[in-house]
């Protein structure tokens, strides 16, 4: 298959332990879940518009107990978009808004960039929740996105490969951005086109903990940096859960 160069494109752990009896059922759930993920993409989308609003949010680090969809997590405040969430306590999900490339939550030193309403805005929005599905980006590369498949590769950054998806995938509209090797290979969608109101942005999720999903979306400008991220997330929300 011939590569051919990206154009410019629009943006947008401890796993659990059991086997699957019947993966012919698993993946069928996944493809049912494709639509509720796309929808998702959309409402996050939106919460962009929000303006990257720093409403609420403060510079204390001060740890903040959580049981996020029933499992405990210690998160710093100043990383915790939403001030309802900072209180502590049972929560569903829980929303985090993050430097690129520190990492860090909001501080007067980072000020300027958490008010940075442009798309390319040097920030990266996490959701830790329950997960929807057993599988996660890196899973259903070959089990769900492989089969919408269309036109040639895309010659991505950083040794990554991308394909477009059909319009019957409910993913029409994207491209998936992928390691062409390894066991666990960096699976990202990215939205293919790139218009003033929707910024070009990039969406993977990662199964966390017993059984939580870590979705974080960051902009397409820094795809080629996705080993770094990937690794740092992994890494931050690793801390956030209790030691095993």
């Amino acid at each position: 298959m011939t590569a051919v160069p990206a154009g410019r494109r629009r943006d947008r752990t401890s796993p659990a332990s059991h086997g699957f009896a019947r993966p012919a059922a698993a993946i069928a759930a996944a493809i049912l879940a494709v639509g509720a993920l796309a929808y998702a993409v959309d409402s996050m989308i939106e919460e962009y518009r929000d303006g990257i609003a720093l409403r609420g949010l403060g510079g204390k680090p001060s740890p903040v107990e959580l049981i996020v969809a029933g499992e405990p997590m210690t998160i710093p405040a100043n990383m915790i978009r939403f001030r309802t969430e900072r209180r502590g306590g049972a929560v569903d999900r829980v929303d985090l808004l993050l430097h690129w490339p520190s990492l860090e939550g909001f501080s007067e030193g980072l000020a300027d960039d958490f008010k940075d309403a442009s798309p390319r805005a040097p920030l990266i929005f996490v959701t830790i929740s329950a997960r929807d599905t057993p599988l996660d980006s890196t899973a259903r590369l070959d089990t769900v996105y492989r089969r919408f498949f269309e036109g040639p590769a895309i010659t991505g950054p950083a040794g990554l490969v991308g394909r477009g998806l059909s319009d019957g995938s409910g993913y029409q509209g994207e491209i998936v951005y992928f390691t062409p090797k390894g066991i666990a290979p960096f699976v990202a969608r990215c939205l293919a086109e790139e218009t003033p109101e929707i910024p070009a942005t990039c969406i993977r999720d990662v199964n966390i903990g017993q059984g939580l999903s870590m979705l974080y979306r960051f902009n397409e400008a820094h795809l080629g940096e996705w080993k770094a991220i990937d690794g740092g997330l992994a890494r931050l929300t690793a801390g956030f859960l209790p030691e095993r």
